[in-house]
C-alpha cells in the first residue's frame, strides 16, 4: 500500500523505517522483473524524499548494487539484520548429477546449537563430505532451525543418528578409518600440518565444552587450528568448514 506524504509523514520514525525495510526486502528479492522492481524503487525515492534522505539521481536507474550501497545504510539504522538465507545467490548452485563426495565424515558430538548444525550441513555439502553422525543432544535437519541455515543442504548429505560417539567410533576403526579429533590440547598437530589418511572421520564438539577427555581417547590424532588472536577459540562451524577446506585441498 502506498501511501501519501502526509500520511507518511504522520508515522513514527521506526514505522517510516519498517516501511523502507519491507520496500528493501521487495526491491531485493524481486530485482529480475524490471517493471515491479521500476515501481517499488519510485516509491521507495518517494518516501527517501519524504525524510530528507539526500539521493542525488533517480535511483529508478540504478545498478543492483548502486541500489544495495543505499539500501545497507538505512538497514543499518532501521535495525535489519539479514540472515544468510536472506541473501539472494548470484551464481546458479550445480546440477546434482555433478556431485562429487570425498571420504571425510563428521561427527558431531553433544552440539547445541541449531544454527552451527546446519552451517556444518552446508560446509559438509559443499565440500562432498560423505556422511555425518549426530550424537547425543545435536539437532538434527528435522529441527526447523536447523533446516534454515543447512539452506536445503541436508537433503543431500548423508545423516545419521546415535546416542554414543563412542560405538561410531568403534565401528568407524574396524572398517579402517583413521579418526581425528578437532580440539585445542597440549597434544594437538597444528592441522596445516597434519597427513590426514583416507578414509577419515573428523569429532567437533560442544561449542562451550569441547570434546571431552573420554573422546579424545579415542581419536588416532588430536588437530588444532592455529589462532594468533586474543579470542582462543572460533565458532564450531568455522572451524568445520577450516578443516573440510584443507582435507579437500590435500586430497585434491
Amino acid at each position: 500500500m502506498k501511501f501519501t506524504k502526509d500520511i507518511f509523514l504522520g508515522f513514527n520514525r521506526v514505522k517510516q523505517g519498517k516501511k523502507l525495510i519491507e520496500l528493501i526486502t521487495k526491491i531485493d528479492t524481486g530485482w529480475q522483473d524490471e517493471p515491479l522492481r521500476i515501481e517499488l524503487l519510485k516509491e521507495f525515492q518517494t518516501y527517501l524524499t519524504y525524510m530528507k534522505y539526500e539521493i542525488g539521481k533517480d535511483i529508478t536507474r540504478s545498478s543492483k548494487r548502486e541500489f544495495l550501497a543505499l539500501a545497507a545504510p538505512i538497514e543499518q539504522e532501521f535495525g535489519k539484520n539479514l540472515k544468510d538465507d536472506e541473501f539472494i545467490i548470484l551464481k546458479d548452485d550445480k546440477h546434482l548429477k555433478e556431485k562429487v563426495t570425498i571420504p571425510l565424515y563428521l561427527i558431531l558430538d553433544d552440539l547445541r546449537s541449531a544454527f552451527n548444525v546446519g552451517s556444518i550441513f552446508r560446509s559438509a555439502e559443499c565440500f562432498g563430505v560423505s556422511h555425518i553422525y549426530l550424537c547425543g543432544y545435536t539437532p538434527t535437519p528435522e529441527n526447523k532451525k536447523v533446516q534454515k541455515t543447512a539452506m536445503g543442504t541436508d537433503k543431500h548429505v548423508k545423516w545419521s543418528v546415535h546416542s554414543s560417539v563412542e560405538q561410531v567410533v568403534k565401528e568407524l576403526k574396524k572398517d579402517g578409518f583413521t579418526i581425528y579429533a578437532l580440539e585445542t590440547t597440549t597434544h594437538s598437530r597444528n592441522i596445516s600440518k597434519t597427513e590426514f589418511k583416507k578414509p577419515c572421520v573428523l569429532i567437533l564438539g560442544n561449542e562451550a565444552l569441547g570434546i571431552s577427555g573420554e573422546t579424545l581417547k579415542l581419536a588416532d590424532e588430536i588437530i588444532l587450528i592455529p589462532l594468533s588472536g586474543w579470542k582462543n577459540s572460533l565458532n564450531v562451524g568455522v572451524c568445520t568448514a577450516i578443516c573440510c577446506y584443507e582435507i579437500s585441498r590435500q586430497w585434491e
